[in-house]
């Protein structure tokens, strides 16, 4: 990136990481900047993330380093590493990998010490690896026994990065927060919380899936805590409330303002075991009737030729389906294993599901 009279400075960040020495330089004299890398705020991403403390803090990782998009699998990188090979981006891939596990399994006061272990452990990583080659081992995930420590919880490369994957893919299906949070959305929340200890309690051991509970459980809150009706004085100040409808305490807007009852739908979802489609059943029985006068205060009533307000219900259950039928198994897929499968045309469609 090149900086002229009009670029905006505001857009750029300056990596002076290399700048306090002398390239190729053989005297004692004052160093003075050898490298300063810009790097365009496109070419990143600055994240607010969530602890299991419910406090927020910041992460930064890159996309595209002077032109190199980093999209290189980890292991294939770590592994060049411990080859001796030159790995381009070498330290931006390393910040990466810390950030996403800082992202999704830190908080305020851990971070720092996180990020420490966490490269620590990158370094006893590599070791293992150079080690592995000598002795004739395959460095594939499975074999990597060394040990990521992040807020006190230990994980092998393939637990975190499996685990950061689940987290990941959690984020980017709960609701987004518009005038608020629907009855419907309550209910979402409680699948992604329900199949996040799913997973941990068919995969991890008791402190990975602690760890993971409590930080989904984290999200979750902050996302019904900053509901507009509750944050926003603004918006307070123009609504209408409705104080005979028991669901929908604000006129004209659908949102869930029976928060207790919005919770026990959520719970409802919470608590269902997602490797077992019995569980599910169950769960969905008691939505449909936890939904039905919820519908019924939204206006949707029994007519005479079609009961419209069954079929809302049946609705509002299928549309759940797809968010409960992900396989977390295709989505902590390495690229290899996606080449894999897809070598078979009919396993396609399984992969993508």
């Amino acid at each position: 990136m090149n900086i002229g009279s009009t670029t905006n400075l505001a857009k750029v960040k300056f990596d002076t990481s290399n700048a306090l020495g002398i390239k190729n330089a053989k005297t004692k004299e004052k160093p003075y900047p050898y490298e300063i890398t810009i790097i365009p705020w496109d070419d990143m991403f600055d994240q607010k993330c969530i602890g299991k403390d419910g406090k927020e803090f910041k992460v930064v990782s890159y996309y595209k380093i002077k032109g190199e998009v980093l999209n290189k699998d980890y292991v294939d990188v770590f592994s060049s590493k411990s080859q001796g090979k030159d790995v381009k981006c070498y330290d931006y891939y390393v910040e990466n990998f810390i950030v996403q596990a800082t992202r999704n399994f830190s908080d305020c006061s851990s971070l720092k010490d996180d990020r420490k272990s966490l490269k620590k452990g990158i370094d006893n990583l590599i070791l293992e690896m150079k080690n592995n080659t000598s002795k004739g081992i395959s460095n594939n995930m499975e074999n990597l026994k060394t040990k990521f420590n992040v807020n006190g919880v230990d994980f092998t490369l393939k637990k975190l990065m499996d685990s950061s994957k689940i987290m990941d893919y959690a984020r980017s299906v709960m609701p987004v927060i518009r005038s608020g949070l629907s009855y419907e959305d309550y209910a979402e929340l409680g699948i992604v919380k329900g199949k996040i200890n799913t997973y941990g309690e068919k995969n991890l051991n008791k402190d990975q899936q602690k760890l993971l509970n409590l930080n989904i459980s984290a999200r979750v809150e902050k996302i019904i805590a900053s509901v507009p009706q509750r944050i926003d004085e603004k918006f307070i100040k123009n609504i209408v409330k409705d104080l005979d409808n028991k669901f929908y305490g604000i006129k004209n807007v659908q949102v869930a303002t029976n928060i207790e009852y919005a919770r026990k739908i959520m719970n409802t979802f919470e608590n269902v075991d997602y490797s077992n489609i019995k569980s599910y059943e169950k769960a969905t029985k008691s939505y449909g009737k936890l939904i039905t006068p919820v519908l019924k205060a939204a206006g949707i009533v029994i007519m005479s030729i079609r009961d419209d307000l069954a079929e809302t219900v049946e609705y509002q259950i299928s549309s759940l389906k797809p968010l409960a039928d992900v396989s977390y198994e295709n989505i902590i897929k390495t690229a290899d294993e996606v080449r894999r499968n897809c070598g078979n045309p009919r396993n396609i469609i399984n992969v993508c599901r």
